[in-house]
């Protein structure tokens, strides 16, 4: 194999293909980066790098002078490290007969240990699947609004994902739901105008979703560019541009998340999400680093945030609300709430109570169709 690229490109390619790897070595190939150079079927000269950690993967393709096919895997950590402190504006990457690659641009040499490209996992043939379109801004924000309540524990491995919940007699409609057991955040959006191509619902992975912002961020995108979002037996496939994701959906139960969201909360909270979101972090400066606790105290027309920690001291701040409800005392982790304001995009929202120890309801003023539920905690 013997190539020449631009410094650039690949640098852009391997800085993306980072997070999918493995760093650790139970697997030493899922280290590496498979480069394999090759002429497609229309006669375009390419370099297609791979990389998997065998629950994700990412293929991507550049343009590149040609000069000799053939494929080898390195590791893609010492790659990038390389590529970034050449001079450019090109390199040549060649593969050398004792399972080495040469790296040279300008006067600089470099010499990398690779291994067999036949060691590499195969990565999902994506023939035969059915893809639908969508927009690249609209799903990279329905993430962002999702993905910060997933859990973090793997002993709930089926709450560690985002829940793709196409509505049966609505094709074009699909709820989005995550919960770490604490909060939920739920949005339900027309995805695209054309009928998704997967019926059943699917959990879509945590560290997937994050490759996958990372794909769809790292292109130049347009406003209204569009990626094919597709799925095929365990896996969810992206494919945008040169880059094609896939990555293995969550083998779980989602549970029935319409039993957490309240239905009747009559204390009914009206602020200015800027305001609101100031004084949680305000406030939330003292609370301790273990609970993140702080207190809200509703009266009329008023809110006062406050936390006391012993070990620091405390701090209160009022803030100015529309409230018509009896006087109430309920306590939260502030992170969630601030989480959870930060994910609204209204700049008016409404907090509904029932009592301090029910889950209260954060939504929009008029962003109904995204609501944040949040679990209250003793005081």
């Amino acid at each position: 194999m013997e190539l020449r690229i631009t410094v650039s490109e690949l640098i852009r390619a391997l800085t993306t293909l980072q997070g999918v790897v493995q760093r650790k070595n139970t697997m030493p190939i899922l280290s590496n980066v498979l480069l394999e150079a090759a002429v497609d079927s229309v006669g375009v000269q390419q370099l297609t790098l791979s990389a998997t950690d065998l629950d994700i993967g990412v293929r991507m393709t550049k343009a590149c002078e040609l000069l000799e096919t053939g494929s080898i895997t390195v590791s893609a950590r010492a790659l990038l490290d390389i590529v970034k402190m050449l001079p450019g504006p090109q390199v040549t990457l060649k593969s050398l007969p004792n399972e080495h690659l040469n790296i040279k641009s300008g006067k600089t040499n470099a010499r990398l240990m690779a291994l067999s490209a036949e060691e590499f996992p195969r990565l999902l043939d994506i023939k035969g699947t059915l893809f639908t379109q969508i927009e690249t801004n609209l799903f990279v924000s329905l993430i962002h609004k999702t993905l910060y309540s997933t859990s973090i524990d793997e002993n709930r491995y089926n709450l560690t994902g985002v829940y793709l919940e196409p509505q049966q007699g609505n094709s074009n409609k699909t709820i989005f739901v995550s919960t770490d057991g604490h909060r939920l955040s739920r949005i339900e959006t027309m995805l695209s105008k054309e009928p998704l191509q997967f019926e059943q619902p699917i959990i879509l992975p945590r560290k997937g979703l994050v490759e996958m912002l990372r794909v769809l961020e790292s292109v130049q995108a347009s406003e209204n560019s569009k990626f094919n979002f597709g799925v095929s037996g365990n896996q969810a496939i992206v494919c945008v541009d040169n880059t094609i994701l896939t990555m293995r959906l969550i083998d779980g139960k989602f549970p029935d998340y319409q039993q957490v969201i309240p239905k009747l909360s009559d204390k009914i909270m009206r602020a200015s999400r800027s305001d609101f979101l100031t004084s949680l972090r305000r406030v939330s400066v003292l609370s301790s680093d273990k609970t993140q606790s702080v207190k809200l105290k509703l009266r009329k027309d008023e809110l006062t945030v406050s936390c006391v920690n012993p070990e620091a001291g405390e701090v209160s701040d009022d803030v100015i609300i529309e409230y018509n409800g009896p006087d109430i005392e309920i306590g939260f982790n502030a992170r969630y709430i601030i989480d959870a304001l930060s994910s609204l995009s209204d700049s008016n929202v409404m907090m509904k109570f029932t009592d301090p120890l029910s889950p209260a309801l954060l939504t929009g003023a008029n962003e109904e169709n995204h609501l944040c539920v949040i679990m209250p905690m003793r005081m």
